[in-house]
């Protein structure tokens, strides 16, 4: 419930209203972990004394899905760490979209709404939670 109150109130101050029916949301059909290549444009580094904050305070939301609004996909995803879209494919091409919403903090967590351009079948989303060498990979199918 935690988790779905927080989606419904991110989601408000991104200016969406999304009814979150099974006909508007759709969850991830595959999940994996990439390696990637560091980056000098990394998301600054916790210091340990933040670390060992954010593990002993409340839990934080964690989820992630896809939403269509009117017709148009929306990615928004939610966890302890900053969360930034790498890359994005629809249909085996790329993609582009535009950061509907985005924030950090220690109290609240990271927060991401992304919406996509373009219509398709199948996204492919490449997000990095914080300044991890590794990437979570989505992929979602549209029936």
């Amino acid at each position: 419930m935690q988790d779905l109150e927080d989606a419904k109130r991110i989601l408000e101050l991104a200016g969406l209203r999304i009814n979150f029916s099974s006909e508007h949301v759709i969850d991830a059909t595959e999940k994996c972990l990439i390696e990637v290549l560091p980056s000098r444009n990394n998301i600054p580094t916790l210091s340990s004394s933040d670390s060992g904050t954010r593990q002993k305070s409340i839990r934080k939301p964690h989820y992630s899905h896809l939403l269509l609004y009117n017709n148009t996909p929306v990615f928004q995803v939610a966890c302890c760490l900053p969360l930034k879209v790498l890359a994005a494919s629809l249909d085996g091409n790329p993609v582009f979209g535009r950061v509907l919403f985005s924030s950090h903090s220690e109290e609240n967590g990271g927060k991401l709404v992304y919406e996509f351009q373009n219509k398709g079948t199948e996204i492919i989303i490449d997000l990095q939670r914080g300044e991890s060498q590794r990437v979570q990979r989505y992929l979602f199918r549209m029936v």
